[in-house]
């Protein structure tokens, strides 16, 4: 009785367990960066947007006070009914910022976010208009 317990036991960890590997696995990507090439690591956040960072810049810049949702939350606070679409980590003037892609209506905004502040450095509309930059 005690090893038909314990077999039940070890099986059920190691089923659960290359279960669990494989669906870390698929979440990830199942390529390799070409040498020379870099990849940047992209994913669907269950916020319902694209989350796209480049490892070197996340390596370079480190941990980060403001987290990707938290930047697509700034820009659709500062312009309501806008819908995010993606956000990118990327490098401005030598920064961290979030570049964040959002639909308003027909308009298409981009977005900078300061990445260590969560101040909104940046705003341009699909139409050309430059809402400035706010530093």
């Amino acid at each position: 009785m005690r090893k038909t317990k314990l077999f039940s036991l070890v099986g059920g960890g190691l089923l659960l367990s290359v279960t669990v590997g494989a669906a870390f696995a698929a979440a990830g990507q199942s390529e390799q960066a070409p040498p020379g090439e870099r990849m940047s690591v992209r994913a669907a956040s269950s916020a319902g947007f694209e989350i796209e960072i480049d490892p070197e810049l996340d390596a370079q810049f480190g941990p980060r006070p403001v987290n990707a949702v938290q930047a697509a939350g700034i820009v659709t606070d500062s312009r309501l009914g806008a819908r995010v679409v993606k956000v990118e980590l990327d490098e401005e003037g030598g920064r961290a910022v979030w570049e964040v892609e959002a639909v308003d209506g027909s308009a298409g905004i981009e977005a900078l976010v300061d990445a260590f502040t969560g101040q909104l450095v940046g705003q341009e509309s699909e139409q050309g208009e430059d809402a400035g930059e706010d530093d």
